[in-house]
């Protein structure tokens, strides 16, 4: 059973019309508060539009909520999304597996960076380098890795000092005798 997204469609939509509702209700307020310097005529023939626009609203209103309480909170996946499975129980834990050791290995890299900046930054700067392009290339028994600039000269100094820390602990690329040597290249311009 997942969430049903009809149910979050009209509730969408009788938030709307209580807008429009307490909008009209509104206006009939401003409208008694103007009748006490206007005629009687004037206010009856106003009132007259302004009560009905608000009882079309209060029936939308009363329509839509009926709607949204006939509408079932929960419906089965296949009904959403026929072609979509469920993960078997193997295939979750491996995926949240995954999941967790990226959010650590993450973690770890953001504490390597967090004396020069705020870890939230530090977050937010990492998710741009993992989405940078960059150059591999096999040089003096070494596997080089050249990461493009990032989008502000204050970033690209922090992943600087990043690959700095990582090429100093000279890890060497699994399954292989490579040192993994990282560093930035330079944008032409900036120092």
């Amino acid at each position: 059973m997942v969430p049903n997204p009809a149910k979050k469609t009209a509730q969408a939509d009788l938030r709307k019309a209580r807008l429009a509702l307490s909008q009209a209700e509104a206006a009939i307020g401003i409208a008694l508060e103007e009748s006490k310097r206007t005629s009687l005529v004037k206010f009856k023939t106003q009132n007259a539009e302004l009560t009905a626009i608000t009882e079309k609203a209060r029936s939308e209103v009363d329509r839509l909520g009926q709607e949204v309480h006939d509408i079932p909170t929960r419906v089965p996946l296949n009904s959403i999304r026929p072609e979509a499975v469920l993960m078997d129980e193997e295939r979750k834990l491996v995926t949240h597996a995954i999941r967790m050791s990226t959010y650590k290995a993450e973690s770890a890299l953001a504490r390597m960076i967090a004396p020069i900046c705020p870890m939230d930054e530090a977050r937010a700067l990492l998710r741009e380098a993992f989405n940078c392009a960059g150059d591999l290339q096999i040089v003096d028994g070494a596997l080089e890795i050249r990461i493009d600039p990032l989008s502000a000269p204050r970033r690209t100094s922090v992943l600087v000092s990043l690959c700095e820390q990582l090429t100093s602990s000279k890890t060497c690329y699994p399954e292989t005798n490579l040192v993994m040597r990282f560093s930035v290249k330079d944008r032409p311009g900036i120092s």
